[in-house]
Formats: structure tokens, sequence, C-alpha cells
């Protein structure tokens, strides 16, 4: 889930977190209509949420999205909270390493393919 909720900075939604300079997770969202967007994103030791929207149900506008509304706003409020605090690391989430199975022998996890499951 780490893995995955980094990418949306690296690589999807969020990319303008970047301008960070840290690790980051996060993720963007949209209602229908464009009623509501938000945008909730976390280093390893803080977590932050932006909510933009109406307390009725009415557009914020068309392409009002977490990514273009809620996002910037949430990128200024982490430039201040992290401003002095020092850049940490997420674990590591490397899927491929010893896990001990219920008698403490070490096992290792593998990915599979579907191309690979048998018939």
């Amino acid at each position: 889930m780490l893995d995955l909720l980094q990418n949306v900075v690296q690589n999807g939604t969020a990319t303008a977190a970047k301008s960070l300079g840290r690790p980051l997770g996060g993720k963007t969202g949209t209602t229908d209509n464009f009623t509501d967007a938000w945008f909730i994103g976390f280093t390893p030791s803080v977590t932050t949420a932006v909510w933009i929207g109406y307390d009725e149900k009415k557009s914020l506008g068309e392409k009002q999205t977490g990514a273009a509304v809620a996002l910037p706003i949430w990128i200024e409020i982490m430039k201040e909270i992290l401003k002095d605090k020092p850049i940490e690391q997420f674990p590591s989430t490397d899927i491929n390493r010893q896990f001990p199975s219920s008698d403490s022998t070490p096992f290792e996890q593998k990915s599979l393919t579907i191309e690979e499951l048998p018939n």
C-alpha cells in the first residue's frame, strides 16, 4: 500500500508534491460533478488532509479536482509544518525479503504472475 500511495506522488495525480523534496505518499480525490475535492498526504511521521467543498451539494466548477484545488493548499501547509524538520525515509517495502514461517524456518516471499500459475 505504501508503494501505491508513494506512486501517486512520484508518477500520478499528485506529482506537484514532489516540490517538497522528501519522501511522501498520498491520494487525490474528486466526487462526481466536482462537488468535493481533497488530498490526503503523509510523510513517515505526519499525515494531513485538505478538503474543499460546500456544505450543500454544489459544484466547485469544471475540472476543480483534488490535484487542482486541494493539493496546492496541502503543499503550502506542509512547507510550513516540515520547514525545520529533518527528511525522513519510509521503511523498505521490498517484497522479496525473508519472513519467518510458523516453525521459525525462514522462507522467501515471491511474486507470481498469472502466466506462471499452474493449470
